[in-house]
């Protein structure tokens, strides 16, 4: 029988297999009984900087029943809620435009019911994309459709792979099996913040490619979709064009997962009239202090004990007055700082870390709220707004690269006369960002900043500003029913990040779940 005992508190400098099992001696647990012990959940509690504690939830293995009744500290496991599903057998071919953890989880499922989806991803497969990747790095050159944007895994590839959500759901366990099945650590099933690192994310991907195609779907990489074909509001099918070579392909059902940077997708799906609407979303720019910095201001004395990784944080303000929120984002510990351009002389940063996140730096983005039609009413107008302070960014440095200043001199509105050392690979251009940001971004930050500044170390003269960063996440939705197929197109079911309904690779890989399953299956 199993049972599961919450809220195990050990000491960091302790051997932690050694005090839990002293701390089940105590509970009156019989040790002899245990066939094994499973972790549910490892937190860490670093209020107390003098005293740092794992927090631990367990689940035993126990050799015979006992009567968990009479047992205080024992609690029955909770039951899954999943309940089983068939395929619809629906008629026709399914098409999935991306290839992020949307798509590919969409693709997968399809393919477990027994259908053989075509993939498209306008960008490369994942090794022939760090080629791309490392060429625009070393020598400027820019491959519009393969890049830290586009590709085989989507944006997430090179990022923290991050996988802790907000989101509620009973997909969040299938979703780390099968990562853990194709390559990822198993401490993703119980670490309190889950991540993968972009070395170990590109192994996943490559070998979920590999399942979905011995499950029957097919890929087709470097594969542009250039437009849909609606007739009676309905999909039938789609014009691609690859290597220069123009085709199209009949579709009944089409599965648009594009990602949150699809901005020549987004303009064509509004000529389309497949409907769509401004949301909320962030900008702002990356912050970036020495690793060691950060793991001293979260552990104190205990920065450098090897129990303990690279330290993580999350920084929130609320300015009241506006109703806005101010929070750090893509937190990436021992990560780096990389261009995130995906448009000819536009220029970006986002952050990614390895799967160690043992690097000399750790990095976040500051992102400022943006309401729905703040820029305009316009259904693009938060769009163009990222596009110019994009190209402004390109301009001011000359070329890809990134608009710096010390996060002291963005605080006293002068521009910094030197910068520290940091991760970031490609040019960096001291400047006031006093006069590259809009008042509304420069006020908040500096808001957050000053309250932030309470924190040691958070505020420091080492600490420095790379931006801009604008693509937290998609400035528009492509408004679905309930059932998660377009309000105004029939057969085109928007899904992730890019439709505007998730905000991360846990959430992302679910909603794609969710929608094949709302619209392909049906409970038994």
């Amino acid at each position: 029988m199993k049972a599961v005992l919450n809220n195990i508190m050990i000491p960091i400098e302790k051997d932690q297999d050694r005090a839990i099992k002293n701390e089940l001696m105590n509970k009156g647990i019989d040790l002899s009984n245990i066939i094994h012990i499973e972790y549910i959940k490892r937190s860490i509690d670093s209020r107390k900087k003098t005293q740092i504690k794992f927090l631990y939830n367990l689940e035993l293995t126990f050799k015979k029943d006992i009567n968990l009744d009479g047992h205080k500290w024992l609690s029955k496991p909770k039951a899954l809620l999943t309940k089983p599903r068939r395929s619809k057998n629906l008629k026709g071919t399914i098409g999935v435009i991306g290839s992020g953890p949307a798509g590919l989880f969409a693709a997968l499922r399809l393919c477990e019911y027994g259908y053989k989806p075509i993939i498209f991803e306008r960008g490369q497969k994942i090794d022939e994309r760090d080629r791309s990747i490392d060429n625009f790095y070393k020598n400027d050159d820019l491959d519009i459709n393969s890049n830290i944007q586009f590709g085989e895994g989507g944006a997430g590839t090179y990022s923290d792979g991050k996988l802790n959500t907000r989101v509620k759901s009973e997909y969040i366990t299938h979703v780390f099996e099968t990562f853990i099945e194709l390559g990822a650590q198993k401490e993703i099933m119980w670490d309190y913040k889950p991540h993968i690192g972009t070395d170990i994310l590109k192994i996943v991907t490559k070998n979920l490619r590999s399942k979905i195609i011995q499950l029957g779907g097919q890929f087709y990489f470097d594969t542009l979709v250039e437009n849909i074909i609606i007739k009676d509001n309905k999909v039938v099918g789609v014009d691609t064009k690859s290597y220069g070579k123009k085709d199209k392909v009949e579709i009944d059902h089409l599965v648009l997962a594009i990602g949150h940077s699809a901005r020549d997708t987004y303009r064509m799906l509004h000529k389309n009239n497949v409907f769509m609407e401004n949301k909320p979303f962030a900008m702002g720019t990356r912050i970036e202090h020495p690793r060691k910095t950060i793991d001293k201001m979260q552990y104190g004395k205990f920065a450098d004990h090897e129990n303990l990784e690279a330290a993580t944080y999350s920084m929130t303000y609320n300015n009241k007055s506006e109703s806005r929120g101010i929070f750090s984002f893509c937190m990436c510990p021992g990560g780096v700082i990389v261009n995130a351009a995906s448009e000819k002389n536009t220029s970006l940063v986002n952050g990614m870390s390895y799967s160690k996140r043992d690097g000399e730096f750790s990095n976040s983005a500051i992102a400022v709220g943006i309401k729905a039609n703040e820029f305009g009413e316009h259904l693009f107008s938060g769009m163009e707004y990222q596009e110019k302070l994009e190209r402004d960014a390109y301009n001011t440095v000359g070329n890809y690269g990134g608009v710096s200043q010390r996060v002291v001199d963005f605080m006293k509105d002068k521009k910094s006369t030197s910068l520290p050392k940091s991760s970031y690979p490609m040019r960096m251009r001291s400047h006031n960002l006093n006069e590259f940001f809009p008042d509304l971004i420069n006020k908040n930050m500096k808001l957050a900043f000053h309250q932030w500044k309470k924190m040691s170390n958070f505020i420091t003269n080492e600490a420095l500003l790379i931006g801009p960063e604008t693509r937290t996440s998609a400035p528009v939705k492509i408004t679905r029913n309930e059932v998660g197929e377009s309000i105004s197109t029939k057969g085109l079911y928007p899904i992730g990040e890019g439709a505007g309904y998730a905000g991360g690779i846990t959430s992302s890989a679910i909603d794609g779940l969710k929608i094949i399953d709302n619209i392909f299956s049906e409970e038994i």
